[in-house]
């Protein structure tokens, strides 16, 4: 349960008694005789609710324990309605722990409940002739009716955002996979490859210990990206440093000249935009390195009128992106432009691809900042 939720339910059931009580002695002051078993109901609610909800025991969550408090909560709400229909009001409160406490279908128990006390308050003025008694009826069945079904459109909705949540995890999980595991992968196979044809063995360890640093970079993003952390390079340092990095280890590698350039007055930026940015950049580079046989890649920054715009420049062999984009996700480089975008749109932005055959490649990425 949400903790700003928590809190209202923490606090909500005390205002609502206090304000009553206030409310009935300035009304009933002149009458102890029935002032005095109200304040006693009014006392033995709030102790309910104080112990069974609020003060600290560890049985408090078990389904024994949450039935037990509800059914005691419907009843002495029930008893001081009975007395007088103004602490109908307190249904309030007691509606609120019915849907928040209760599993699903088992809380229409308490809603149906808390709703026959509803509409008794509401009905206290009828008289008790039989039209009387038809009306209370009436009231109470639209009572149970509304309830109950905003009970049912609640637990719709629930059911709704978990599987949204889970459909966007999932797509996560996927670019961070993408973005890490993949392109991990891919430099580990290209490094060794390039072991396997070394003419000596200086040259064969060092694309052998490029594939282990790479190896180790990709176990440690991989949990990063698990755990929903911001990646490595973004720890401690800026975008802008970061990108500096990423294109200075990525050239190292690959032998392939990659300058970095910084425009406008760096502002900071949410963790989101930040990361988007960087996978990008990351994303572009690899295409760079598996398809565009380029000699030279230039990376620039630019921050200025509420945006911030990345764009990655290579002078490669070029593609149609219309075909490119087509193809289905899994076969080379298909997904790696549909990450791209996912990421930038959930950040607010927007990627554009200029390429074609030998003409080189642009990848244009913008984000609000």
């Amino acid at each position: 349960m949400d903790s700003r939720w928590r809190s209202v339910l923490t606090v909500a059931p005390y205002l609502v008694l206090a304000l009553l009580v206030a409310f009935l002695v300035l009304t009933q002051w002149a009458r102890p005789e029935r002032l005095a078993p109200m304040l006693v109901l009014c006392a033995a609610y709030g102790l309910w609710v104080l112990v069974m909800r609020t003060l600290p025991f560890r049985w408090h969550d078990r389904p024994a324990a949450v039935a037990v408090f509800l059914a005691g909560a419907i009843v002495l709400n029930l008893l001081l309605v009975l007395r007088d229909g103004t602490f109908g009001f307190l249904a309030i409160a007691t509606f609120s722990f019915a849907y928040s406490l209760a599993d699903w279908p088992w809380e229409l128990l308490p809603v149906a409940g808390t709703a026959v006390v509803a509409g008794l308050a509401q009905s206290s003025g009828f008289r008790g002739d039989p039209a009387g008694t038809i009306g209370t009826a009436a009231v109470i069945l639209l009572n149970i009716a509304v309830m109950c079904g905003m009970s049912f459109g609640l637990h719709r909705a629930e059911k709704s955002l978990h599987r949204a949540a889970v459909q966007d995890e999932r797509a996560r999980l996927a670019r961070e996979i993408h973005d890490t595991l993949a392109q991990g992968f891919t430099g580990i196979i290209t490094q060794l490859q390039a072991a396997e044809q070394a003419p000596d063995e200086d040259a064969r360890r060092r694309h052998t210990d490029a594939a282990l640093a790479l190896a180790r970079d990709g176990l440690a993003e991989a949990r990063r990206s698990v755990q929903a952390l911001r990646p490595t390079a973004l720890e401690q340092t800026s975008l802008a440093d970061a990108l500096s990095g990423v294109a200075l280890s990525w050239s190292a590698r690959t032998g392939i000249p990659a300058a970095v350039s910084v425009s406008g007055t760096a502002r900071p930026l949410p963790t989101e935009t930040e990361v988007a940015l960087l996978r990008t950049a990351q994303e572009a580079l690899a295409n760079v390195e598996r398809h565009a046989a380029a000699r030279r890649v230039t990376v620039a920054l630019g921050m200025d009128d509420g945006r911030v715009r990345l764009e990655v420049r290579d002078d490669g062999r070029g593609f149609d992106v219309v075909d490119r984009v087509q193809r289905e996700p899994g076969r080379s480089g298909g997904y790696g432009l549909i990450a791209m975008r996912e990421r930038l749109e959930a950040a607010a932005g927007a990627l554009q691809v200029d390429s074609r055959p030998g003409r080189g490649t642009v990848v244009r990425a913008e984000v609000p900042a």
